[in-house]
């Protein structure tokens, strides 16, 4: 039963992602067209539109997260995993969602700074631990792990271009002085880096998790009876 229902909403998720994809083409020209008539009063701009219109726009906002929370939510259900911690991630999941897009001060420098220090820590003991663990592990995992830490590397490298994009480089954080140095081409340029470098992190994530699945699979059934309930 629990595989069925998280089969239902895999597929619900599929749906919702492709009201992410494809809605926009629907929702956007109306949304924009709210705008200009508030004059970028997203508020004052939205008294004059019909609820349903809203209804719509909200959906199509949300159809991303929503899917990605269904879709990790059904594949949770068809494994094993434990009801407490299953309901832990279900509940903190929908919890993130419901705050996706509520809005946020605006951080100073320092933040930036901090967090991304936390960042650039956290990916060198992420490095540091491969290279000490990666000797002692089987060829086969060993290759997976290889994998793995390409799509690592990519994901790091998107993390420093994200900064160059929203800071000192391109100032996406502060349009008046893209315009003003006229680094608007500049900008797409980084964000087109920032889209290769995002694809080719998942790309060697998804071939490291099927080749660490695959030896997994290869495994005699005695090794991997205490890996069922985590």
């Amino acid at each position: 039963m629990k595989k069925r229902i998280g089969t239902i909403l895999i597929l619900v998720a599929v749906l919702f992602f492709l009201n992410a994809i494809f809605g926009r083409y629907i929702v956007l020209p109306g949304f924009l067209q709210m705008l200009e008539s508030g004059r970028g009063d997203l508020a004052s701009a939205a008294q004059n539109v019909e609820g349903w219109k809203i209804a719509r726009y909200l959906l199509w906002s949300y159809s991303f997260k929503l899917g990605l929370l269904l879709l990790t939510v059904g594949a949770f259900l068809r494994t094993p995993m434990r009801p407490a911690r299953f309901w832990l991630f279900a509940v903190a999941g929908l919890i993130y969602v419901g705050f996706a897009y509520m809005p946020l001060p605006i951080p100073i420098s320092t933040v930036f700074g901090v967090a991304g220090g936390v960042m650039t820590l956290l990916m060198i003991l992420i490095v540091l631990a491969w290279a000490r663990e990666r000797g002692q592990m089987p060829e086969t995992l060993a290759n997976a792990s290889d994998f793995r830490m390409a799509g690592y590397f990519f994901f790091a490298m998107a993390t420093y271009t994200i900064c160059s994009l929203m800071g000192v480089r391109t100032f996406a954080l502060q349009p008046e002085k893209m315009i003003r140095y006229g680094l608007q081409a500049d900008a797409a340029s980084f964000a087109f880096h920032l889209l290769i470098e995002l694809v080719l992190g998942w790309l060697f994530t998804f071939i490291g998790s099927r080749k660490e699945k695959i030896l997994e699979m290869a495994r005699p059934p005695q090794f991997a009876e205490g890996t069922r309930h985590v």
